[in-house]
């Protein structure tokens, strides 16, 4: 039986027409929100660059879907979720309303997205514009959609702020406030050394851990030697540095498919790039428009002994997948590896022999012939490197699925943890992240990168069994884990979870952190002991501020003289994973707390991620946690 509700939001922008031809005297600034709104003509703006996996999200053009609908609405979307639950994640076949909606934004993995939507019964529409939908993946972002964003109504592909992880910049800085906050506590009175291989925290009962214990990682060991040329303190650090016996790779911050990369090898290219970056910077035009200048790039230590598979090189994709941020539930899987199709050569000039992925192996002639052994599944790596280095190596029995897996897992659950306490949490937000490890002829592990909006594509074989169930798996989760969050139950066990290992179950964590954008605000019952219900949980109040300590000195990420830039130590917390058991990085956002720097013309000064949570938006009112709709279990 479908029962009404009442909510009220903060209506922004120009008055509508009722208020401007209402005789009446000032109205006031809360009403009763429509039952439909369609919205204005205003397209979305993207959130920095405008392309990722080098496919442009064009949010109002159609994509050819014959079974869309693209009709009004007749009831907000807290009225067409309520026939979700009368038919396990299908609307009733006795509701007159239509849908509920689905918007998918460009064509990375879209048809495995509209096929597990539509079998739920949901329908899709093709105008970005739209609010009433339940669920909305898009390739970039917009500030348009966290803006009209529902919280507890609607699902919402890519957290706002994932570039703390998934730029160049924004990864460095936030592994370096990690390393320096984790330095600061083992020197206070009373701080204990961390012992390498220790546990960062001793799993208690109520919490055991998931899979594997989580060891407290340096970021020396994990992360190669890196430099920001978008600080002149670093930059002039590294080509003092420079010397012709190590290769060096330069990237730009946020760009994909092997754009924009070079290597550095011989001092007259490091030559050239110091004066190309004196030259911007001395540039009258960059100093008036800072942002408009090259975008921000990072130099890194090129790793030349990679362990090669019949003589070529690879590395391995994973994902690091946020189904929910209130609480946080962080989860783990295994994708492919990626080779190369030219052997080996540490001197090439030819890229493709240096980079793996897709973009860069399709420029050969012979991709069409070989594409099915540039990917390999986990379980032919594993195969390979039991054949090939099990014994005479000393390895562990299958290597991949035991140590290599459980390395993987220390280092996402490490670096999510540098970046809890920062990104923006609200219920119905959820991010899948690619993670690209190499691994030299030692056998030690590296992370590289990690990408917002990875590649969903099924080109081959291997990615024709991987893709389309995480995709499904993600979606699953994100679902199971909304329901559960909005009704208050404890998360565990979770019945859509197959392939994907919890690294981070947030469940005992006071969520969401003083000064957040969450407007949820509750605690969740102790694990330990059956919650008795008691109505609906109290919320907090929305609005309460936090409290901010003051910004610590520069940290040097490898080299102690080099001093690097402030991290925000809010990026610390010490809380740890239960267990540590499009492709391309993402968009053009410059990190909040990097000083300013060359980017694209799109970009914008930003405040700190607390004080302006919406990049420039107002934050839009809560809603009050009784009046939302909840899901059944699908």
């Amino acid at each position: 039986m479908a029962h009404s509700c009442t909510r009220f939001v903060h209506r922004r922008g120009p008055p509508t027409r009722t208020q401007a031809g209402s005789k009446r005297g000032k109205r006031p600034r809360i009403q009763r929100r429509p039952r439909a709104r369609v919205p204005g003509p205003a397209h979305e703006r993207p959130m920095g660059s405008s392309q990722e996996e080098g496919l442009p999200c064009q949010p109002s053009q159609p994509d050819h879907d014959t079974d869309s609908d693209d009709t009004d609405a007749t009831g907000p979307p807290a009225a067409l979720l309520e026939g979700l639950l009368l038919g396990d994640g299908k609307p009733s076949p006795h509701s007159t309303r239509p849908g509920p909606f689905f918007y998918i934004g460009g064509n990375n993995g879209a048809a495995i997205i509209s096929s597990y939507c539509k079998s739920k019964g949901w329908r899709r529409i093709q105008d970005s514009r739209r609010e009433d939908y339940v669920l909305k993946w898009c390739e970039v972002k917009s500030r348009d959609s966290y803006g009209s964003f529902r919280e507890g109504e609607q699902l919402l592909y890519q957290l706002p702020n994932n570039k703390l992880l998934t730029t160049k910049i924004g990864l460095l800085s936030t592994l370096r406030g990690r390393a320096w906050a984790m330095s600061k506590a083992s020197k206070a009175p009373g701080g204990t050394q961390a012992r390498p291989g220790a546990s960062a925290f001793a799993p208690s009962p109520a919490h055991p851990p998931a899979s594997l214990p989580c060891r407290v990682l340096r970021m020396e060991e994990f992360f190669p030697e890196t430099y920001r040329l978008d600080l002149k303190h670093e930059r002039e650090a590294f080509f003092t540095l420079f010397d012709e016996t190590q290769i060096w790779i330069c990237k730009p911050t946020a760009s994909n498919q092997g754009k924009g990369i070079f290597l550095l090898r011989k001092q007259e290219e490091v030559a050239a790039l110091q004066a190309k970056t004196r030259s911007a910077e001395d540039d009258p035009i960059h100093h008036k428009s800072p942002f408009r200048g090259p975008q921000a790039r990072v130099v890194q230590r090129y790793i030349q002994n990679p362990l090669l598979l019949d003589g070529r090189k690879f590395d391995v994709r994973s994902y690091l997948l946020i189904a929910c941020t209130t609480p946080y539930m962080i989860f783990f899987s295994h994708g492919y590896a990626r080779l190369t199709l030219s052997l080996y050569d540490p001197h090439s000039s030819d890229l493709s022999g240096h980079l793996t992925n897709q973009f860069m192996q399709k420029k050969s002639p012979l991709y069409v012939l070989l594409k099915e052994d540039t990917v390999w599944s986990m379980e032919r790596l594993n195969r390979y490197i039991n054949t090939t280095f099990w014994k005479a190596r000393g390895l562990p029995k299958d290597w991949v699925f035991t140590t290599l897996t459980k390395r993987m897992q220390q280092i996402m659950a490490h670096c999510f943890l540098a970046a809890k306490s920062k990104l923006e949490c609200k219920l119905g937000y959820f991010d899948l992240i690619g993670c690209d490890f190499l691994i030299d002829d030692n056998f030690k592990v590296w992370l590289l990168e990690m990408n917002s909006n990875p590649a969903l594509h099924t080109n081959c074989e291997v990615l024709k069994e991987v893709i389309p169930g995480v995709v499904i798996e993600t979606l699953d989760l994100a679902l199971e884990t909304f329901q559960k969050s909005l009704r208050g139950q404890k998360m565990l066990p979770l019945l859509s979870q197959r392939r994907f290992v919890l690294l981070h179950n947030g469940e005992a964590d006071v969520w969401p952190r003083l000064g957040g954008s969450c407007s949820l605000r509750r605690r969740l019952p102790p694990p330990t002991r059956q919650a008795k219900s008691s109505g609906p949980p109290t919320p907090r109040a929305p609005d309460q501020p936090g409290t901010r300590r003051p910004v610590p000195p520069p940290l040097a990420p490898q080299r102690p003289q080099l001093p690097g830039p402030s991290p925000d130590p809010d990026s610390t917390h010490d809380g740890q994973p239960q267990a540590p058991g499009k492709e391309q990085s993402g968009t053009g956002d410059r990190h909040p707390e990097q000083e300013p720097s060359p980017g694209t013309a799109k970009e914008e000064r930003k405040e700190p991620e607390n004080a302006r949570p919406w990049g420039g938006h107002p934050r839009p009112t809560p809603h009050a946690p009784a009046t939302l709709p909840a899901f059944r279990d699908l």
